[in-house]
């Protein structure tokens, strides 16, 4: 009997490492993003595909395997687990832009690239607004924050990015409450979000 249980432990174990999830009918089902690590299963799916038009492609398996270590990983909090979806998103769009052959195209629907981009769209777009917190001094700094993190993400090219991101101030006087600390960090990440679409760009 421990056996048994053991075999199908391991059985389980390997589907989920390797293979999505399968519908009642026995037919691999298309994973939703109502949870936003669907990305992350619909880059496994894909990564599966590859594999058979490419099964000597090591780095396939790898991919595969990276995806399940993140997903395994994920926190429970929307944020940083949206953040994790974020990676698998960025895989799905890198993989979706490859030229494929004619006889392994990609499984993915029309919907779907949709919903990817829709995705990515908002997280790069991002922006958090200079709070006005009653502290003179602080809400100037934040204001000017605000201006540099615009300007950082109004750059069409990862050099002019990188330059407005080094002349980034989010120093804060001492006595800035909490939720100005919250924003200008938020400011701060916005602007590595755009440095990080910049560098995930087509090339031109």
């Amino acid at each position: 009997m421990k056996l048994v249980l053991a075999a199908v432990l391991f059985a389980i174990g390997c589907s989920s490492k390797d293979e999505p999830a399968a519908s009642s009918g026995g037919e691999l089902s298309r994973p939703t993003v109502t949870d936003p690590l669907g990305f992350c299963d619909r880059a496994r799916m894909m990564m599966m595909g590859r594999r058979k038009c490419f099964p000597e492609d090591t780095s396939i398996k790898m991919g595969m395997e990276s995806i399940v270590d993140l997903v395994r990983d994920a926190p429970a909090e929307p944020e940083a687990r949206r953040r994790v979806a974020v990676t698998c998103a960025v895989m799905l769009q890198g993989m979706m832009r490859v030229e494929q052959p004619k006889n392994c195209p990609l499984d993915v629907t029309e919907g779907e690239r949709a919903e990817l981009e829709a995705f990515l769209a908002a997280w790069y777009g991002e922006r958090t607004a200079a709070a006005r917190t009653g502290h003179a001094d602080t809400d100037t700094a934040l204001v000017k924050l605000a201006g540099q993190r615009d300007a950082a993400c109004a750059c069409k090219d990862l050099a002019c990015a990188r330059q407005a991101g080094a002349e980034l101030d989010a120093a804060l006087p001492s006595d800035a409450p909490e939720a100005a600390r919250d924003a200008a960090a938020k400011m701060v990440d916005e602007v590595t979000r755009c440095k990080q679409q910049l560098t995930n760009a087509p090339p031109r």
